[in-house]
């Protein structure tokens, strides 16, 4: 009968809204202890973000204008999976999730941060795939960890010229 159908057919079509769970709360949560995440001893940011300077850097300072920054990362989900990393990455600071955009803005070339990252300020209620496999890299919801060194970066000068560390 059509009804069948149509029922089979829904739930292929709404899987990443049923039942769709609240937004992560780091405050809350259990972190693997190979993390080293000790939320109560991090900062909290306006947005929900938790950030902890392992190392402070020396060299120029990330603001709200710098346009690109360099690092060597590590993202992993609160269980202690690693899901992405990278070697002296490329990133524009308006271009990546805004926890981690904002979880930067304050260190400095050659600093180590932790940051602790709501799903809010994540990827929110979008379950990430690798797309070569459609293997789920990131459930929805996830609140996510990041291990940052911040290797140089360059704000643009208020006349033009730019500055690079």
């Amino acid at each position: 009968p059509p009804t069948m159908r149509i029922l089979a057919v829904a739930p292929a079509c709404n899987n990443d809204v049923t039942g769709l769970e609240p937004p992560s709360n780091p405050a809350s949560e259990t972190f693997a202890p190979s993390l080293g995440v000790n939320v109560p001893q991090m900062t909290k940011l306006a947005n929900g973000t938790y950030i902890q300077d392992i190392t402070i850097g020396t060299g120029a300072e990330v603001v709200t204008q710098t346009d690109t920054v360099w690092l060597t990362y590590a993202g992993f989900l609160k269980d202690g999976t690693l899901f992405d990393s990278g070697t002296n990455t490329r990133f524009e600071p308006t271009k990546v999730i805004r926890g981690f955009g904002t979880g930067i803005v304050g260190m400095k070339v050659g600093g180590e941060r932790l940051l602790v990252i709501p799903s809010e300020m994540g990827y929110g209620p979008e379950t990430k795939r690798n797309p070569l496999t459609n293997k789920i890299t990131i459930p929805r919801q996830s609140t996510l960890v990041f291990r940052v060194t911040l290797l140089r970066l360059h704000t643009p000068s208020t006349t033009g010229t730019g500055t690079t560390a």
